[in-house]
């Protein structure tokens, strides 16, 4: 079970590899030339307009900033960056499951996959699995890298111009703590995500073709109705209690440590800026504690399991 288990999580690597790895390195390497391309600019263009003396004095000043707000800079940048990997991960994720158990069947590769001694229970749970606890380890561990290359890189500025990076780069950095608010981040995503995961993963069984248009559509259909029904039988236009559900599980399926409407409420920059980053892992940890997590986790369970009776008996599209 184990060994077979490895194997199909093995294989959805190897097909999704661009997706799973690659995605994340690029974002890393588009974030350090990112940096890289603003400094020179910065430096260039000082020189054509003879401020490289203001340039200098201003990165002195760094070395005068008090350690409050050199980790409220610090913080800012960990959730900044983190924020970044979270969407990627969730479009990933989005269409990885869209296309879980459509695209055997488009390409006919199916009939290869049901000759192993593999089961449709096996096959299904490997995919879960991937989505919400390989991947999410992978985009982790990546990100740890690009955090320290982008440390390495701020503390070669620093020390170009005469500074310490110890005092203004490493000490103040929460760095172990802004990997764990990352690493926790990625899996309590997942959690919100479930749900829609389960939607998805059902799409991609039940229907032959465009999985994607049904996806979206049946939602849409499902809410603008109910919604409709209200207004005509209590004139209630303004009620879209309706949306909140779903706006729930999307704002922190997207941004883990968001409010429930896609907003940043649970990041609070205050004055005991030590807190920031303690705060988040906090509110992280509180959300899992709400009952929405147990309702995603009952309703994406029985997607799930329709979709493992639906991939025994359709082969094809």
């Amino acid at each position: 079970m184990i060994k077979t288990m490895k194997a199909l999580i093995q294989r959805e690597f190897w097909e999704h590899r661009g997706a799973f790895i690659k995605a994340p390195k690029i974002i890393g390497i588009v974030l350090l030339v990112t940096t890289l391309i603003a400094y020179i600019t910065i430096r260039v263009t000082s020189a054509k307009v003879n401020g490289e003396a203001i340039l200098q004095s201003g990165i002195l000043e760094l070395k005068d900033m008090s350690l409050e707000n050199l980790i409220l800079f610090w913080d800012g940048m960990f959730i900044g960056t983190s924020t970044l990997y979270f969407m990627v991960l969730f479009f990933v994720m989005y269409f990885f499951m869209l296309g879980s158990l459509y695209d055997d069947r488009k390409d006919g590769s199916i009939l290869f996959w049901k000759s192993l001694p593999v089961s449709d229970a096996e096959t299904v749970i490997s995919k879960i699995l991937t989505a919400i606890l390989f991947v999410p380890i992978v985009y982790s561990l990546i990100y740890f890298v690009v955090l320290i290359l982008l440390m390495i890189f701020y503390s070669i500025i620093l020390l170009f111009h005469g500074l310490n990076p110890i005092e203004l780069v490493w000490s103040p950095a929460q760095f172990i703590k802004g990997t764990l608010v990352m690493f926790s981040g990625t899996l309590i995503q997942a959690m919100w995500a479930l749900p829609i995961y389960g939607w998805l993963m059902f799409c991609s069984a039940w229907f032959k073709k465009r999985p994607f248009i049904y996806s979206v559509i049946i939602p849409a259909i499902i809410a603008f109705s109910w919604y409709w029904f209200k207004v005509l039988t209590s004139l209630q236009f303004t009620n879209i209690s309706v949306f909140k559900s779903p706006a729930v599980y999307l704002g922190h399926a997207m941004f883990p440590y968001s409010n429930d409407y896609m907003g940043f409420s649970g990041i609070q920059f205050n004055d005991d800026s030590e807190a920031q980053l303690s705060e988040i892992l906090a509110n992280l940890f509180a959300s899992v504690q709400r009952m929405e997590i147990l309702y995603g986790i009952i309703f994406a369970g029985i997607l799930f399991s329709v979709s493992i009776w639906v991939r025994r008996y359709r082969n094809t599209t």
